[in-house]
């Protein structure tokens, strides 16, 4: 799966990124994800329940995205009808919408309190 930076110019693998933190400043709260020694900022925040709220989304994406790999994966290479053909090709929309997680904008993240 591939993170989108806020600002769009940042794509980051998910599976080689060797962690993803917050990091609380004075403005700001920031999420980062740090690959092979490098730090890359994903998006800024106005406060830290945003930012582990942006986490939650960005865990929910990954997981959902893991489920349908390994569903399609059971069922692709087996002869199918036409019926079950359309049902595959809905499969690989839902796995490519959820390939890459656009970081969302600090307006995006509501919090219920």
């Amino acid at each position: 799966m591939l993170i989108r930076s806020q600002n769009r110019e940042i794509l980051i693998n998910f599976n080689t990124s060797v962690g993803i933190d917050i990091e609380e400043g004075p403005m700001k709260t920031t999420v980062a994800s740090y690959v092979t020694g490098c730090r890359y900022l994903l998006g800024e925040y106005s406060n830290k329940q945003k930012a582990v709220k942006v986490l939650d989304m960005l865990q929910e994406t990954y997981a959902e995205h893991e489920i349908l790999l390994q569903t399609f994966t059971g069922i692709s290479g087996v002869r199918v009808t036409t019926t079950e053909k359309e049902s595959i090709d809905e499969k690989k929309k839902e796995i490519r919408e959820k390939a890459i997680f656009q970081m969302p904008e600090d307006s995006e993240v509501g919090i219920n309190d």
